[in-house]
């Protein structure tokens, strides 16, 4: 399988990160000797059948010793530059003059993760309608803002050096964007997988599957950030992509083929939409029920019904404040176009929540 290698090299090593974080004591000196013996029975069994076996033993005695010795704390983001810009976003989008006065608050949850200006009916909303994580910044709001910048940057054509400037523009929007949010586990364990999907693009003789990109961001961010194995953001975005990666595509093989392709296909394209949520669903439940002691009953619904309206939002939402930062609040024009379809789509996405969280 192409995937075993990644797995065979990744799997050891966070299975070590995570017995580090569940030892009450975790000694880095023995850490440490565990780590040396199993490296010099590696080298000693060179080429012999049982050094695969103990090439496993010296990856977990590695994540073993990254979460000991706590390696990660020196490798920090610079996040503060970040956080003033995020800050005066959040003061360009109050800026923007919208009719309804929760579109802005919802936009800056959105875009910047800041809900203080949400009320507690909303957020109580959000979360009786399984919408809570739309309002913490994950992956899938980095996932939206690429997929949206991948589209807009397919004007500059398909040639190598276009599709050089292409991946550096997009890699360096995300950067920054997850810097500036504070780079939370979710945010830069999708960061970490766009990085590498571009990489691949831009190696087209080299094969590259999701498992194995996912394989790789596990173990290079646990690498420098074994802290990471105990946030519950960490682990829910990567069960959640361990059901998108393996389940999802078996799921949506079970819709019958059709001669419709599936951009024209409503129906395959609502089966697709069930087949991610259902996944998603299958493997972070447990996680959610042993945090949380609950489950969300219309998560389904939530995802076909209110996720497309997150998903336009917020493209919307950075295209608006991008062409209106230049001008000043008096310049603004409440009636344009771009102001009112962002007032409009915000006023349907919480309206659809409200629906939900009431059935």
């Amino acid at each position: 399988m192409e995937n075993r290698l990644s797995l065979s090299i990744s799997l050891p090593f966070v299975a070590g990160t995570a017995l580090g974080a569940a030892l009450p004591v975790c000694d880095w000196g023995a850490c440490a000797a565990l780590t040396a013996v199993a490296g010099c029975l590696v080298m000693l069994a060179c080429g012999r059948r049982r050094d695969r076996i103990l090439l496993v033993l010296l990856l977990f005695s590695l994540g073993l010793f990254c979460y000991s010795s706590r390696a990660a704390d020196l490798a920090g983001f610079p996040v503060g530059a970040g956080s003033e810009v995020m800050v005066h976003v959040r003061g360009r989008i109050d800026d923007i003059p919208f009719g309804h006065g929760t579109t802005a608050p919802l936009l800056r949850a959105l875009m910047t993760g800041d809900r203080s200006g949400l009320d507690r009916q909303t957020v109580t909303m959000f979360r009786r309608s399984g919408a809570s994580h739309l309002l913490a910044l994950s992956g899938l709001h980095l996932g939206i803002i690429a997929l949206f910048l991948r589209c807009l940057l397919t004007a500059l054509g398909n040639s190598r050096p276009a599709r050089i400037v292409r991946a550096t523009v997009l890699v360096g929007f995300c950067l920054a964007y997850t810097v500036g949010c504070g780079a939370s586990p979710s945010l830069l364990r999708a960061l970490l997988f766009i990085i590498l999907q571009q990489i691949a693009a831009l190696s087209p003789g080299r094969r590259s599957s999701p498992a194995d990109r996912l394989c790789i961001a596990a173990t290079v961010q646990l690498a420098f950030d074994p802290m990471a194995i105990g946030s519950v953001a960490f682990q829910l975005s990567y069960m959640a992509m361990l059901g998108i990666v393996f389940i999802a595509p078996r799921l949506e093989a079970w819709y019958p083929s059709t001669r419709l392709s599936a951009r024209i296909d409503p129906v395959r394209w609502i089966w697709k939409a069930a087949s991610l949520a259902l996944s998603c669903q299958l493997t972070t439940a447990p996680l959610v029920w042993l945090r949380f002691g609950s489950l969300p009953r219309y998560f389904l619904l939530t995802n076909l019904l209110a996720m497309p309206l997150c998903e336009l939002l917020l493209p919307l939402g950075i295209v608006t404040l991008a062409l209106t930062s230049p001008f000043p609040h008096s310049e603004l024009d409440p009636d344009s176009v771009l102001i009112r379809a962002t007032d409009a789509l915000s006023t349907l996405f919480l309206q659809v929540l409200r629906i939900i969280a009431d059935l």
